[in-house]
Parts: C-alpha cells; sequence; structure tokens
C-alpha cells in the first residue's frame, strides 16, 4: 500500500515509522524541511519539502496511485484541503487530524462529501475519553481494553506499602486471572519473568481478564488500595476542548453523588461553558492560585483533572493540588518527555494526546492480522493486538522454546472465545488472538514472529 503522510512531528513522524516497519511504501511531507530531518536519517521512506495541500506538492509524491492520505499538521484547514485534494486524484482513504470543534461537529454531514474526510480525527475528545476511562478505575496510571473488551491493560504505581512484597519473585506471588507485562523502575522499562522481584516505587503494567482487578488479581502494595474508592467530587482545571468535553462525559455518567467543578481563566469562556454544561459548577478563576484552589475545598475532592493547553501550568497546578490534599490527580501533556517528571512529583496519570490520536489512526489501516496498536510510556513500549494465522513461527513449538523475541512477551491468548494467560509449556495456536507487549526496539522482530 502506498501512503502519503502529510506533518512531519511527532505524530506525522510515529505514524511513518510504523509504516514502514508494515511494508507500506511511505511518503512524508512537511513544509519545514528540519522537521523532516529524523525521518531522512532513519526512515526508508520518500521525504519532500513543501505544502502538503498543494498539488504540485502532492503530484511529486504520487497522489495519483497512492492508496491512503493522512494528514496530521497542526493546521486544520492545510489537513481538510489534502484530503479534499486527495479525494479529486482518486485516493481511496483520507484521515485528517481536525482540533476546530466547528468542523468536528458538522463532521457526520460534510466530512465524506464536502469536505473528502473519511475519518476526521480529534485528539482532544480521545483525550477526554482517556481521562474518562481513568476515573472509572481510580487508581490507574494506564487504561486501555484489548480483545472486544475481554481483556484490560492497568498500569500502577506501587506505593510505600509494598514492604510486604519484599523478598517475593512474581511467581511466589501467585496472581490469578492476570500478569504483570512490564516493570518500570527508576524510568527503565523492563519485561519481568517469575524470577522477577517487585519493589515500592516500581510502576507495573497488569494485563488481565476484565472485572477480575481487585478480586483475583490484588498485589499488596499496589496504590489499587484504592480501587474500591468510588469518586464522587471532581474538579477539572481548563475548559478548552479537553477539559470541556471531559465534563460532558461525565455529566452522562450515573449521577449518585457525584459532583463536578470546572475552573477557567477565561471570562468569555467560562460563560460559554457555564451556558452549554448542565450539572458542572463553572468557577472563573486560575487553577494555579493556592487561595482560589484553597477556597474550593481542593483538598476534599476525589479527584483533580488539568487540561490546559501549557504543561508548566497543568504540572504546576497539579504540584498545588496535591500539596493540599486532593486524590487522584490526572494532567494534559502536549510533550511526552514531561511524564516522567509528572511522575517523580507524585501526579498519579499523564494523558498524553498526540500519542492516542497516532494510535488511533493505526489502527485505522490495521488489516485483518494485526487487530490493535497502542503507545505506552511515550512510546517506549508498544502493545499489539493481532490475529496468528498458519505458517506464522510463535506457532510451531510452545512458548517455552519457540524462541520468542526478547523485550516482549505475550500476555494473553483468545482462543474460542476463552481468555487464557499462557504458561511456558502452551503453544499458540493458527486462530489464537494475541495480546503482546513489547518494548520498542522489539516490535519488528515481535511482528515477524506472529507472521505480520
Amino acid at each position: 500500500m502506498t501512503i502519503i503522510v502529510i506533518g512531519a512531528g511527532k505524530v506525522g513522524f510515529r505514524i511513518a515509522r510504523q509504516l514502514v516497519q508494515e511494508s507500506h511504501d511511505v511518503v512524508l511531507i512537511d513544509i519545514d524541511t528540519e522537521r523532516l530531518e529524523p525521518a531522512r536519517e532513519v526512515l526508508d521512506a520518500m521525504t519532500i519539502q513543501g505544502n502538503g495541500a498543494a498539488p504540485k506538492v502532492l503530484e511529486r509524491a504520487g497522489i495519483e496511485n497512492a492508496d491512503m492520505l493522512i494528514a496530521v499538521t497542526g493546521r486544520d484547514e492545510v489537513n481538510i484541503l489534502a484530503c479534499l485534494t486527495a479525494k479529486h486524484y482518486g485516493v481511496r482513504t483520507t484521515v485528517a487530524r481536525v482540533r476546530n470543534p466547528e468542523y468536528s461537529r458538522s463532521a457526520d454531514a460534510l466530512a465524506k462529501n464536502e469536505l473528502g474526510v473519511d475519518f476526521m480525527i480529534h485528539p482532544e475528545r480521545l483525550a477526554a475519553r482517556e481521562i474518562v476511562d481513568l476515573l472509572r478505575m481510580p487508581a490507574a496510571t494506564e487504561f486501555r481494553h484489548f480483545a472486544d473488551g475481554s481483556v484490560e491493560l492497568l498500569g500502577f504505581k506501587l506505593g510505600p506499602s509494598a514492604p510486604a512484597l519484599k523478598g517475593k519473585t512474581l511467581a511466589e506471588l501467585k496472581l490469578e486471572d492476570c500478569l504483570i507485562v512490564a516493570v518500570d523502575r527508576n524510568d527503565t522499562l523492563l519485561i519481568p519473568d517469575g524470577n522477577t522481584r517487585l519493589e515500592p516505587g516500581d510502576h507495573i503494567y497488569v494485563l488481565g481478564k476484565v472485572g477480575h482487578f481487585g478480586r483475583s488479581c490484588m498485589i499488596p502494595g499496589m496504590r489499587a488500595g484504592r480501587i474500591h474508592t468510588q469518586i464522587q467530587t471532581i474538579t477539572v482545571v481548563g475548559g478548552g476542548e479537553i477539559g470541556f468535553h471531559t465534563c460532558q462525559a461525565l455529566e452522562k455518567l450515573p449521577r449518585n453523588g457525584l459532583t463536578i467543578k470546572l475552573i477557567e481563566r477565561d471570562a468569555q469562556r467560562a460563560r460559554w461553558l457555564a451556558e452549554n454544561l448542565h450539572h458542572t459548577l463553572v468557577i472563573h478563576g486560575d487553577g494555579t492560585n493556592i487561595d482560589l484552589l484553597i477556597d474550593e475545598n481542593i483538598a476534599g475532592t476525589d479527584a483533580f483533572i488539568v487540561t490546559t493547553g501549557h504543561d508548566e501550568t497543568n504540572i504546576m497546578a497539579a504540584l498545588l493540588a496535591n500539596r493540599l490534599g486532593a486524590g487522584e490527580i490526572i494532567i494534559r501533556l502536549e510533550r511526552e518527555e514531561y511524564a516522567p517528571v509528572a511522575e517523580a512529583a507524585g501526579i498519579h496519570a499523564t494523558v498524553v494526546p498526540r500519542l492516542i490520536m497516532a494510535s488511533t489512526i493505526l489502527k485505522l489501516l490495521q488489516e485483518d492480522k494485526l487487530l490493535d496498536i497502542t503507545f505506552l510510556k511515550q512510546g517506549k513500549a508498544t502493545i499489539l493486538e493481532a490475529m496468528v494465522f498458519h505458517g506464522a513461527p510463535v506457532t510451531r513449538k510452545p512458548l517455552k522454546s519457540v524462541g520468542f523475541p526478547k523485550h516482549a512477551l505475550i500476555g494473553m491468548l483468545i482462543r474460542e472465545g476463552e481468555t487464557i494467560i499462557p504458561k511456558g509449556n502452551d503453544q499458540v495456536m493458527p486462530g489464537d488472538r494475541v495480546v503482546v507487549f513489547s518494548l520498542e526496539e522489539a516490535v519488528p522482530k515481535v511482528r515477524q514472529a506472529l507472521g505480520l
């Protein structure tokens, strides 16, 4: 398949890199030649400097023979115009990153027919959805579903009460219905085995059957000791698109005593929010003002969410809320490299819209074999869900002797509707679905092993 990607920023580069790994012919276009340099150095892809919405530039990229165009620049108009132009040349599938809510609201009626966009990706709405998912599992730092919702992956931070784990191996913990697939220790990601010993402060990733976390799958000292805490009070700072869509989604949940506050600095925007949110108390003020946070009883809020467009503001507001004693703290980050800083500062979870967007766009491209792909830890880890077909190398021997790539782990098998946590003597069979946790460097070998 020939795919044109417009926009060589972090999202475009990540998408182009994954597509190259999948053996697609990729053309990467950007108006800024400096943004193209990383791709020129490491990707087996054609790069073109120019305006990706201009017909002459697209003709140089081979638009007449392209199967798909993905436009992810920072400008909605460029992305939509590029898709419209691509349709004029007969491109079958177009994808556009769109942030302006006015475009999104008219997407159903206009996107395919008049705008030329088959898939309109709204990163802010995706980020809001992830925030709400995290609130459904209060102690989790990450939360993802796989296998049609039958498998979930959660991230947890092991707190100071974890001495109960001291000296015990994962094999000795005898976890049921779940598997620890990765351990992040001092910002180094490890794929564990039965001899791995957990330590207080570890950040662990657990893959399990839906509905079993907190019952058969419990880990002493896990911050999920608060897993049954029901969130009743939520404070959101930042009334932009992410904050607005988060509150909208929260308003649709069963009330059960739930109270929602939204703090917005801009007076005009605050008035608009108050008119368009029906069960949210909108407060005009600065979410980094400690006096305001004290007045609004942030110490008594169960969840504190910061969604402004400025990372430094988000981190500062979260630090103040943490100092005041707020419960779960979730922040939006534009620069994923700030995530380790946020975690070290006691912020419980971070949401990076462009990583979510990259995963979402790549899912649109998957065929029958690769069913899902998700990035974690600022792209250092990848979760793949795949259908295994006849001839895949992983089916030739039991897992303990098949030589599955180092730095990767098959965490779950789905066979004839049954969800199985595989052990060394188990063998992957044609027709199985597998969920694999892999470090970034092992992904190409994992794809080979799965026959992708």
